[in-house]
């Protein structure tokens, strides 16, 4: 097996990949900028344990990461638990499945350029991508298998806390589907603001996408991410959710 490490703003996401692209096993724990190396060594080797895993078991080490801070940290854990050097994920990787037509292709994220390589790998081009984490992020891939660019916007949950923190008289409040879309209290209305705002935003900016591809080529629309599930399913389009996307893309473009 391959294990997989994907550093995120909010939460390190690990896995392990077989040949076959199965994902048997994964686990999850905060990202903590201020830690030593010795956080991300302990929960390595939980994780390991926990999964009933041993250094043998493990063939390669690839690591995606969006926060430089923890880099050499995670490096290092994964030397000291693994006995293994990681191999780090970027844009080279991807030459030969996705071309990349932006502005400055070297500040594209790593999670987007994840997405966007399993996207065309595993659904086809042309295609939408939604990353519903702590950003929620757009990412556009047209006929030609070219990632051609997309929007950043405020994730769920940060979006929510930030309303709570802001407005005094409003609680903080868990994210759960309210009884109606017309909420009868304060928790409601937020629960069905949060909710409900997010998914008529990811439709109306699906619609918006398609009228400017105009192309007579069938779009795929994949969503991924910690919030997916919760707003893709209240969502009026067609959307594949698919929690593995950014492993598959880091896994099908380093494998080779």
């Amino acid at each position: 097996m391959h294990l997989l490490i994907d550093i995120g703003n909010s939460t390190i996401v690990v896995a392990t990949v077989t040949e076959n692209c199965d994902i048997p096993h994964t686990w999850r724990f905060k990202t903590q900028k201020e830690e030593t190396v010795s956080y991300y060594r302990m929960e390595l080797f939980s994780g390991m344990k926990k999964n009933r895993l041993t250094p043998d078991d493990i063939e390669s080490v690839v690591i995606s990461s969006v926060v430089p801070e923890i880099k050499d940290k995670m490096s290092q854990a994964v030397s000291d638990v693994l006995d293994r050097i990681p191999h780090f994920f970027s844009i080279a990787d991807v030459n030969g499945i996705l071309k990349v037509d932006v502005e400055s292709p070297s500040q594209l994220g790593n999670d987007r350029l994840a997405d966007a390589v399993a996207a065309v790998a595993c659904y086809g081009a042309p295609a939408i991508v939604i990353d519903m984490g702590t950003a929620t992020t757009i990412g556009v891939i047209n006929d030609q298998s070219t990632f051609i660019g997309g929007m950043i916007i405020p994730g769920v949950k940060t979006s929510l806390n930030a309303l709570s923190k802001k407005a005094s008289q409003l609680p903080t409040v868990n994210i759960e589907k309210p009884h109606s879309i017309i909420g009868r209290n304060t928790l409601e209305n937020m629960q069905s603001g949060i909710l409900y705002g997010n998914a008529a935003m990811i439709d109306g900016i699906i619609d918006r996408i398609k009228e400017t591809l105009n192309t007579a080529e069938p779009i795929t629309i994949v969503a991924t991410g910690g919030m997916s599930k919760s707003i893709i399913s209240l969502c009026r389009h067609d959307i594949i959710c698919d929690p593995y996307l950014q492993f598959k893309g880091i896994f099908v473009s380093t494998k080779r």
